[in-house]
C-alpha cells in the first residue's frame, strides 16, 4: 500500500497533460459533423474525452496534497525521462498532426499518411512494406465500414 502512495516522478505533469489533451480532443470531437443522437459518429469520442477529463480532474483533486511537494521545474526535470521519453513526445505530435490533417485532407489521405508515418517512425517494418500495409489497412477499413456497418465513407 505504501508503494502505491509513493509519488512517482512526473506523475503530476502527466495528469495535467492528460487533462489538457482530453480538453483538446473534446473540442475536436465536437467538430465532428452529424451529432444528432447517441449512435452518431461524434457521440463515442465525446464520451471517451469526457471520461478522460473527469478522471484527470478527480486524480488531481484527490492527490492535491501530495502534488504540492514538488515545484514545476523539479517535476519536469525528474519526470521527463520517466513519463515523456522522446519517442512518446514525437508520437504525440504525430497524433496531433493527424487530428489536424483530417479536415483538410479528409479521412483516407490523412489516415494513410498517419499509418505509414507511424510504421516508419516506430520502425514496425520497412518503408516499402509500410506503404503496402497502410493501403491494405485502409482497404480493410473501407470494406468493413461500407459492407458490415453500412456507413458511407465518401
Amino acid at each position: 500500500m505504501e508503494d502505491q502512495l509513493k509519488r512517482r516522478p512526473g506523475e503530476k505533469i502527466f495528469i495535467w497533460f492528460l487533462l489538457a489533451f482530453g480538453i483538446f480532443a473534446l473540442t475536436q470531437a465536437f467538430r465532428i459533423p452529424h451529432l444528432e443522437n447517441l449512435s452518431s459518429s461524434g457521440a463515442f469520442p465525446i464520451f471517451i474525452c469526457s471520461i478522460l477529463i473527469l478522471t484527470s480532474i478527480r486524480i488531481l483533486w484527490k492527490n492535491r496534497n501530495r502534488y504540492t511537494s514538488f515545484r514545476l521545474r523539479e517535476e519536469l526535470r525528474l519526470g521527463q525521462r520517466f513519463v515523456f521519453p522522446g519517442k512518446v513526445l514525437i508520437y504525440t505530435l504525430i497524433l496531433v498532426l493527424y487530428i489536424f490533417s483530417l479536415a483538410p485532407l479528409h479521412f483516407f489521405a490523412s489516415c494513410y499518411l498517419f499509418l505509414v508515418g507511424s510504421f516508419i517512425f516506430l520502425k514496425g517494418t520497412s518503408i516499402k512494406r509500410s506503404f503496402f500495409i497502410g493501403a491494405g489497412m485502409l482497404v480493410t477499413i473501407y470494406l468493413f465500414f461500407q459492407y458490415i456497418f453500412k456507413v458511407i465513407l465518401w
